[in-house]
C-alpha cells in the first residue's frame, strides 16, 4: 500500500507544469516603472502615463476607499510634491493568484518600506506598505495601497519632533 501511495504522488507530481509567469513577469516591469515615479525625482507624468482611466484604486487614506482616475492622480500629486528624498526600499516582488485556482494570473503583489521627508517640515518618515495591482494594455487598472497613511502625514506634520 505504501509503494502504491508512493507511486501515485510520484505520478501526480510529475503530470504538475510549473506556473507560467510570463505575464507577471512583463506586467512587474510596468508597476516597478509605475512605482519608482514616487521615488525622487517624481515623474508625475510618467505615473500618469501608466495609470489607466477606468483605474479603481484602494485608497490608504482613512476613508477614502476605492477611489477614481481623478482621485488616483490628485493622491499621486499629494505624494510627489509632498515629500522628498523618497525610497522605496527592500521591496518583495511576488505574483498574484487567481482566488479560486491559487495559479498566477499575472497580477503583481509587493511589500516594502517608503521612505523620505516632508518637503513642508523636513520631517523623515518610514513606513512599512503593501500594493497590489492588475494591469490591462499596459496600464494598471486595478491597484490598492495598505499603509499607515494618516499616521504618517501626522507624523512628519508635528513640527516639534527632532530633525
Amino acid at each position: 500500500m505504501k509503494n502504491l501511495l508512493l507511486v501515485l504522488i510520484l505520478i501526480l507530481s510529475a503530470c504538475s507544469q510549473p506556473a507560467d509567469l510570463s505575464l507577471y513577469e512583463a506586467n512587474l516591469e510596468i508597476v516597478k516603472k509605475s512605482i519608482s515615479c514616487y521615488e525622487t525625482p517624481s515623474d508625475f507624468e510618467t505615473f500618469k502615463s501608466l495609470t489607466h482611466m477606468d483605474i479603481k484604486h484602494q485608497s490608504p487614506m482613512y476613508g477614502q476607499g476605492l477611489v477614481d482616475y481623478d482621485q488616483v492622480l490628485g493622491q499621486a500629486k499629494f505624494y510627489m510634491e509632498g515629500f522628498t528624498n523618497v525610497s522605496f526600499e527592500n521591496p518583495i516582488w511576488l505574483p498574484g493568484v487567481n482566488d479560486s485556482t491559487l495559479i498566477p494570473d499575472g497580477s503583481v503583489r509587493v511589500y516594502g518600506t517608503w521612505k523620505g521627508e516632508s518637503v513642508e517640515t523636513g520631517n523623515p518618515f518610514s513606513v512599512d506598505s503593501y500594493h497590489y495591482f492588475n494591469v490591462k494594455d499596459g496600464l494598471v487598472n486595478v491597484s490598492g495601497d495598505y499603509f499607515d497613511a494618516t499616521g504618517m502625514v501626522l507624523a512628519v506634520s508635528d513640527t516639534t519632533q527632532n530633525k
